[in-house]
């Protein structure tokens, strides 16, 4: 008996879990002035949550081979507000 499996394709909540982590983030960064070590703390915690989650995504795209533009699209846009959210903590 043949036991055929789809894989875990590349589909279209990929990249979105690594966002949604970086959401608070922005929003801590946008509306304290994150001079406390509490938020600086809690900043670089979810920043670290970030990019494990976009190395888990990235391990998921290897493995599967994504082709899809829109999936790439995405996958800049984690990038992008990774790099951000990165250069914004550094400020501090």
């Amino acid at each position: 008996m043949n036991d055929v499996k789809t894989p875990r394709n590349a589909a279209r909540g990929t990249w979105a879990l690594p966002l949604v982590a970086l959401a608070p983030l922005a929003a801590i960064g946008i509306l304290t002035e994150r001079t406390s070590t509490t938020w600086n703390v809690i900043s670089w915690v979810l920043w670290a949550l970030s990019v494990v989650l976009v190395a888990v995504e990235w391990a998921a795209v290897l493995r599967h081979r994504t082709r899809r533009p829109a999936q790439w699209g995405m996958c800049v846009l984690v990038h992008a507000v990774l790099a951000w959210q990165l250069i914004a903590l550094m400020r501090q």
